[in-house]
C-alpha cells in the first residue's frame, strides 16, 4: 500500500488551515486513499471502511490549526486516524483462529477441480479470505501488522502514532507476524501447497455465503505466487502473501462530501 501522507508539506497544511480550497483538497485526495486501505484491512467491510475513512478526514481537516509541526504531518494524521479506525474496530466481533479453521473446513470440498476459467475468482476470493483472517488478530496485533507491514512503516513512526514505545511496537508486530504465519502455513494453500485448503476448494461455499466480491486483481497469478512464496521464509512468506494484494479504491469522492458536509471547499 502507498503512503502518500508524506507528500504533503506544510506549506499545505498552513493554507488549507487558512481556508485555501485547493490546498484542502490536495491534502484529502493524499489522505483519502491510504486511510481507506488501513481502514478495510481492520474493519473488511467496505461500509464500515469508507465511513471511518470520512469521520477520520473530518477530524484532521478540522484540526488542520492545531498541527504546530513539532513532528512530521504524516505521522500527527495518521494518529489521528488510527484513533478513529480502532474506535470502529470495537464494534466489530471478534473472530479466533480456531473459529476460522472450523469455517474454512465446512466448506471445502475435496472433490473440486482447480479450473483456469474460474482463475480472477480465485483471486477475489484469496483476497477476502486473507483480509478476514486478519479479523483474528485483536485490534493491537492487527493495526501493528497493518502499520509495520503493510505500510511498511519504521518502528519508530508506528510507535509515535500509536503512542507505544517502539520496543512495544515491534513486539506486536513480531507475534502478530507470526500468529498469521503459522495459520497460513498450516492452513492455506497459496502459502503451503501441502495445505488443506485452496481457493477452488473454497470457492462454491464462498459464492453461497456472498463472500466473493469484486476487487482490484494484482498482476500476478494465484499459481505465480504460489511458486514465488515456495522460495520464501515460512516467516517471510506471510508479509508477501499480504503485500501481493493491490491497494484498494474508495467509491466515495471524499473531497465532495466534504465539501458539502463542511463547506471548506470551495
Amino acid at each position: 500500500m502507498t503512503n502518500t501522507f508524506s507528500d504533503v508539506t506544510h506549506e499545505q497544511v498552513a493554507q488549507a488551515a487558512e481556508g485555501d480550497a485547493r490546498a484542502v483538497e490536495s491534502i484529502v485526495r493524499a489522505l483519502e486513499r491510504p486511510i481507506y486501505n488501513v481502514a478495510l484491512r481492520m474493519l473488511l467491510d467496505r461500509q464500515d471502511a469508507e465511513d471511518a475513512t470520512q469521520e477520520s478526514l473530518i477530524r484532521i481537516m478540522t484540526r488542520l490549526a492545531q498541527f504546530r509541526g513539532e513532528s512530521r504531518f504524516s505521522t500527527w494524521a495518521w494518529s489521528i486516524a488510527v484513533r478513529r479506525i480502532l474506535d470502529f474496530r470495537q464494534r466489530r466481533a471478534h473472530t479466533s483462529f480456531e473459529a476460522f479453521a472450523e469455517d474454512l473446513a465446512e466448506g471445502r470440498d475435496e472433490h473440486a477441480v482447480e479450473r483456469t476459467e474460474d482463475a480472477i475468482l480465485h483471486q477475489q476470493l484469496k483476497l477476502r479470505c486473507g483480509r478476514a483472517l486478519l479479523q483474528c488478530l485483536d485490534a493491537d496485533h492487527r493495526i501493528a501488522f497493518v502499520l509495520g507491514e503493510l505500510l511498511e512503516l519504521p518502528s519508530n513512526d508506528a510507535a509515535e502514532i500509536l503512542d507505544i514505545e517502539p520496543a512495544a511496537f515491534r513486539k506486536r508486530l513480531s507475534r502478530a507476524r507470526t500468529a498469521l504465519s503459522d495459520f497460513l502455513n498450516k492452513q492455506c494453500g497459496v502459502v503451503n501447497p501441502s495445505a488443506p485448503c485452496a481457493c477452488h476448494r473454497r470457492l462454491g461455499r464462498a459464492l453461497e455465503k456472498g463472500r466473493v466480491e469484486p476487487a482490484e486483481l494484482p498482476d500476478e497469478s494465484l499459481p505465480a505466487l504460489r511458486a514465488r512464496l515456495s522460495t520464501l521464509s515460512e516467516l517471510r512468506r506471510v508479509t508477501a502473501f499480504y503485500r501481493s494484494e493491490p491497494a484498494s479504491t474508495n467509491r466515495t469522492d471524499f473531497v465532495a462530501t466534504l465539501r458539502s458536509m463542511l463547506g471548506s471547499l470551495h
